[in-house]
């Protein structure tokens, strides 16, 4: 009587990050005829929400700004009122004035919010690109992108070449230094 045959060993399954595995999302793509999706390093960021954020915040913090900047011309408004005794005169500079501060106060919500949501999705882009290309999400990554979206601000500022080598350093400098404990804080708690 012969031997009993050895049974034979299942199949090797791939590893979870090899590039023969697949998710069984990957694979009902692949099978629906689409291409399957790329997901991202774990820990990339939302550029587009970091975006939006930036943007609002400087919507209100530019509308807010001229609104408190204003105060003094609304004083010279009372006064030129003052000394008119004609209603359809006090009317007209009233109106004015509206109109006047109703511009300002627009024009700063453009500019603060543009400037912010710049900023924002500037050092947002730069995080995730070097989340991409390093393939981990730390604090260097943090410090990295505010260490350059700063020294890029820094370039943009009006001046001299030297001044502006001198805003680019500076600018570096701070970046990295007021990124660094916000990485940690990032890193720890969230």
């Amino acid at each position: 009587m012969p031997p009993p045959a050895a049974p034979t060993p299942p199949p090797a399954e791939p590893l979870p990050n090899s590039p023969d595995s697949t998710s069984p999302t990957e694979e009902a793509e692949a099978d629906a005829g689409g291409t399957p999706s790329r997901a991202g390093p774990v820990g990339t960021v939302s550029w587009g929400t970091g975006t939006l954020v930036g943007v609002f915040t400087g919507l209100l913090y530019g509308g807010a700004k001229e609104a408190n900047a204003n105060v003094s011309k609304d004083a010279e408004v009372m006064l030129k009122m003052g000394s008119t005794t004609d209603k359809r005169e006090q009317y007209r500079l009233m109106r004015d004035a509206m109109e006047k501060r109703f511009i300002r106060v627009a024009k700063g919500s453009l500019v603060g919010g543009a400037r912010l949501g710049m900023f924002t999705a500037t050092f947002f882009g730069i995080q995730n690109l070097l989340i991409e290309n390093r393939g981990v999400h730390d604090v260097f990554n943090i410090v990295g992108a505010g260490s350059a979206t700063a020294a890029a601000f820094g370039l943009i500022l009006p001046g001299s070449p030297m001044w502006r080598a001198r805003n680019v350093l500076v600018g570096s400098a701070l970046g990295a230094g007021i990124c660094f404990p916000l990485g940690i804080l990032t890193s720890v708690y969230f």
